[in-house]
């Protein structure tokens, strides 16, 4: 078989099956370099290969060229953990009807940030314990004051983030929802906060940990709270709710509120990715509010969601 036909072999395992190399011609020599890590033989190389097909979403060749026994593609491909598209180039070396060399390029930080990143279920559960820490403290006169959302008090605001949360977490557990379960002020004006606003929250938040804490749900496509919805996507969703509804609390009852680093790295990554004018315009956002060029990255977060920023 020539070059071409032997490199697509590969290629169709990145894009049919998950990165599972068994049946590619690879040599057992077979070198590999690339940014992210580079092997002498076909064994470590399938097993890395099996590994990270499976965080593979899309996979797309857009140019294939051949020169004698080297065959270079112009590469497209989407991975779980980040926003947008990679595209690489990658020289595969087939030699009498084997691939014995292979070399990827691309600019790999943004996926190196990505790898070094704490897990969703580890900010979830990060976010949820400060959120609780504020609910804790909030007095009879905070929960009657205007919150940041303006046409909630504080406790609706917490009953809002509670009951989302919940109905979230019970969509990614694989129930269907009516439309009156996720309406926004019908949550906010059902008592999900109880006697102890805290203690409600916390009970929640360990059973949302526990589900996004599994791959096979993060990989899970679902048809709310969109079509084809991911599961990485749900949760990103709880982690917005929980540190914007969470300021929306703290702002009203005059509580400080202090998220951590990464919890905002990844919501406002998520936001600018995921909301925009067509969100907007449907009514789930008001108009992004501007803020200053030295402000935050928190205070960016809550100006891109249409909040002024204290």
């Amino acid at each position: 078989m020539d070059p071409i036909t032997i490199a697509n072999q590969y290629y169709d395992a990145w894009r049919g099956r998950a990165g599972d190399m068994t049946g590619v011609p690879l040599a057992d020599d077979f070198a590999f370099t690339g940014p992210m890590a580079s092997f002498r033989e076909a064994a470590g190389f399938r097993a890395m290969a099996r590994q990270a097909g499976a965080a593979v979403r899309s996979f797309r060749i857009r140019h294939q060229f051949a020169d004698g026994d080297l065959v270079c593609s112009i590469i497209d491909w989407e991975m779980a953990m980040l926003p947008g598209v990679l595209t690489a180039a990658e020289v595969l070396q087939v030699r009498d009807g084997t691939i014995v060399r292979g070399e990827l390029i691309y600019d790999a930080e943004e996926l190196r940030r990505a790898m070094a990143a704490p897990s969703v279920a580890v900010l979830l559960e990060r976010s949820f314990q400060l959120v609780a820490d504020v609910l804790a403290q909030v007095d009879d006169a905070g929960w009657a004051a205007r919150s940041a959302c303006t046409a909630w008090t504080v406790r609706q605001a917490g009953n809002h983030l509670v009951g989302s949360v919940d109905a979230l977490t019970r969509m990614a557990e694989g129930e269907h929802l009516d439309q009156t379960d996720t309406d926004p002020h019908r949550l906010a004006d059902t008592d999900h906060l109880g006697a102890d606003a805290s203690k409600s929250l916390r009970r929640v938040a360990e059973r949302t940990v526990a589900v996004f804490s599994r791959p096979e749900v993060l990989d899970g496509r679902y048809q709310q709270p969109v079509p084809d919805a991911s599961g990485m996507l749900i949760a990103n969703v709880c982690l917005l709710e929980s540190l914007v509804h969470g300021w929306d609390v703290a702002y009203g009852a005059g509580l400080v509120y202090r998220p951590d680093d990464a919890v905002v790295a990844t919501v406002r990554a998520f936001t600018d990715a995921a909301i925009g004018d067509e969100q907007r315009a449907a009514g789930a956002f008001a108009a992004a509010q501007p803020v200053g060029p030295d402000a935050g990255a928190f205070a960016a977060v809550l100006g891109h969601l249409g909040r002024r920023p204290a």
